[in-house]
This record gives C-alpha cells, sequence and structure tokens, in this order.
C-alpha cells in the first residue's frame, strides 16, 4: 500500500493527483458515499459524500423549510379567515337576538299594561277584586 501511493503519484503527475484530490473533495469517493448516514460523520463527510451533494442536502434542506413555512402560512390565514367567519356569523346571531330580547321586552311591557288596565277596570263586585297585595306579587315573579 505504502508504494502504491507513489508509483500513481509518478504515473499521474502531480497535476493528475490535485485533480484527483479536488475531484473527491467536490463529488465524493464512489463506493463510500454510498454507507447509509455517512453525510453525518463531522470529520470526514465533506471528503467522503462531497461538497456538491451536501450543498445540494442544504439546499434542499432550506427548500423543504422554506415550503413547510410557506405551507403553516397559508393554514394560519386559512384559520384566520374561518375565525373571522364564526366572528362574523356571532356577531349577526347577537344582534338578532339583541332585537328579539328587544321585542320580548316590549311585548312583556304591553302585556303589563294592558293587565293593569284590566285590574283598574275590574271593580264590579264578583267576589274577586285585585288587591295592591295580588299586584305586588305578580310584580315579583
Amino acid at each position: 500500500m505504502a508504494a502504491l501511493l507513489p508509483w500513481i503519484i509518478r504515473q499521474i503527475g502531480i497535476t493528475g493527483c490535485i485533480v484527483l484530490v479536488l475531484l473527491g473533495f467536490y463529488e465524493g469517493v464512489p463506493g463510500l458515499r454510498d454507507i447509509p448516514f455517512v453525510d453525518r460523520v463531522p470529520l470526514v463527510r465533506e471528503f467522503i459524500v462531497g461538497r456538491v451533494k451536501l450543498e445540494a442536502g442544504k439546499a434542499a434542506a432550506a427548500a423543504t423549510e422554506g415550503l413547510v413555512a410557506r405551507a403553516e402560512l397559508k393554514t394560519a390565514l386559512a384559520k384566520a379567515a374561518a375565525l373571522e367567519e364564526q366572528i362574523r356569523i356571532n356577531r349577526r346571531m347577537t344582534e338578532a337576538a339583541l332585537k328579539e330580547a328587544e321585542r320580548s321586552r316590549r311585548d312583556a311591557e304591553t302585556a303589563t299594561k294592558e293587565l293593569e288596565a284590566r285590574i283598574a277596570q275590574d271593580t264590579g263586585d264578583d267576589g274577586c277584586t285585585w288587591t295592591d297585595r295580588d299586584l305586588e306579587w305578580l310584580r315579583a315573579r
């Protein structure tokens, strides 16, 4: 093995060796870069995997992050739109309930005034007359 390196240098020259080292640095070592999880070994990953594959992995991770962020933003906007629609519906329902409550209050006031008017007109001697205690009892309800 020790004699192999000087022989290779003599055969291809120093320029060829530099080209091989640069090619290995950028493209990686063909047999070793296919080993699973070799790209996670800190000191040798650039020489084994290659700079090109590492940068492509970084670009893919950045693109994935961008896609995930965009998808999360779209989801958040859709949820916000749904909540705004629910708020509008609830406001309309509240306004309708308030109008109905006001109408019921007016109807109750009208009914109370009609009852008091009938009570005031009931002056007959039929044994059933309204007293002030009866009126207080009705108002308490």
